[in-house]
């Protein structure tokens, strides 16, 4: 009796196993379908909002990786850090505008930013709020990502 339970536990264990993968299978054809239905202007959107989202929450090291990898190539994420001046924090960014054409897009974005400065004779630094700052930037598909490309 006991050999009959140990066949049937590893028959079942068996059919547990294939399951559980078929599911990880269907699951990832379906994950995949619907990533089809997105528009590449909607890829591209999530991504600019995703870059400018990092940017506002002040983690440059992940605006970092969406930038062009030529980029990436020259400049170390240290320095890229180091080229935001630290006084200078955006609040909010809205795209305005995305034109693409094949491979690239001009893309028009409204930002917000706070800037802190020292004025003489006050002894706290005095913010400057700076509502409706508008971008022109440009983003590049490559190997099906979008990345932005920095005007240098």
């Amino acid at each position: 009796m006991n050999k009959k339970m140990n066949k049937k536990m590893k028959t079942l264990r068996y059919k547990n196993i294939v399951i559980f993968f078929c599911l990880i299978i269907f699951a990832g054809c379906s994950i995949k379908d619907t990533t089809k239905n997105v528009s590449d202007e909607e890829i591209l959107r999530d991504r600019i909002m995703t870059y400018w989202g990092y940017r506002i929450e002040e983690r440059f090291d992940k605006a970092y990786e969406f930038e062009y990898p030529l980029l990436r190539k020259t400049v170390s994420v240290v320095d890229y850090i180091r080229s935001f001046h630290p006084t200078m924090k955006w609040t909010n960014a809205e795209i305005q505008t995305i034109t693409k054409q094949d491979d690239a897009a001009e893309v028009t974005v409204k930002v917000d930013t706070k800037v802190k400065m020292s004025v003489s004779k006050v002894p706290k630094p005095v913010e400057f709020e700076n509502k409706g700052l508008v971008l022109n930037e440009r983003w590049i598909k490559i190997d099906d990502v979008w990345y932005h490309v920095p005007k240098r």
